[in-house]
């Protein structure tokens, strides 16, 4: 994925500038998060679909809040709880992404419209 890449380049790239090594250079630190260092990218599109990458945050986010507060929801099951946080973070993820690109459409149609026209 292009944001992976766009980071270890970076990465290379402050390495080879600030003379960082393979054992304390920004590529090594950034080799210790995650997986081997693989970066994920919760990318929304302009209609509100996600990249896989955003299933993935989801699903540790809700993980953790799932912990957090399962003796809150008795015996409701794990499963469940972690649906409902799956849920809530979909939906403020979803309203925030159409937000965004609303909030887009309209500022490119303030640009674009005649300097004395009507905004109504």
């Amino acid at each position: 994925m292009r944001v992976n890449q766009d980071y270890h380049k970076k990465a290379n790239d402050l390495d080879a500038r600030l003379g960082g090594d393979q054992q304390d250079g920004f590529e090594a630190e950034l080799s210790t998060f995650g997986r081997d260092g693989v970066v994920l990218g919760p990318i929304v599109g302009a209609f509100g679909e996600m990249l896989s990458h955003v299933d993935l945050l989801a699903d540790v986010i809700a993980d953790a809040l799932t912990v957090e507060h399962l003796p809150y929801y008795g015996d409701r099951g794990s499963k469940t709880v972690k649906a409902y946080y799956r849920w809530v973070l979909y939906r403020a993820w979803g309203l925030t992404a159409h937000r965004g690109w609303a909030r887009l459409m309209l500022d490119r149609r303030s640009l674009v419209q005649a300097p004395n026209a009507p905004r109504d």
